[in-house]
């Protein structure tokens, strides 16, 4: 049977690691939210979209949302 000092113990590293996974997912997210593409990736993300419009093409030439870019990010982390 566990005694009270092992009981705390394991809550006491229960929330250590909790703490640290919490950390990572918040580190990894600020990672994936960034908008960290170049010059000739913007150009080249305008020149896709150019047969959507040319107000869609020039929004690409500026700073993705979050969404757009975790969803760039995770594209590129799969190939």
């Amino acid at each position: 049977m566990a005694t009270a000092t092992q009981s705390s113990s394991n809550n006491t590293l229960t929330v250590v690691l909790a703490i640290i996974i919490v950390a990572i997912l918040a580190v990894g997210a600020v990672y994936l939210m960034q908008d960290n593409r170049s010059g000739s990736e913007r150009v080249g993300d305008a020149v896709q979209a150019l047969p959507n419009g040319v107000d869609k093409a020039a929004d690409k030439l500026g700073d993705q949302s979050p969404v757009e870019n975790v969803e760039r990010n995770v594209d590129k982390a799969v190939n």
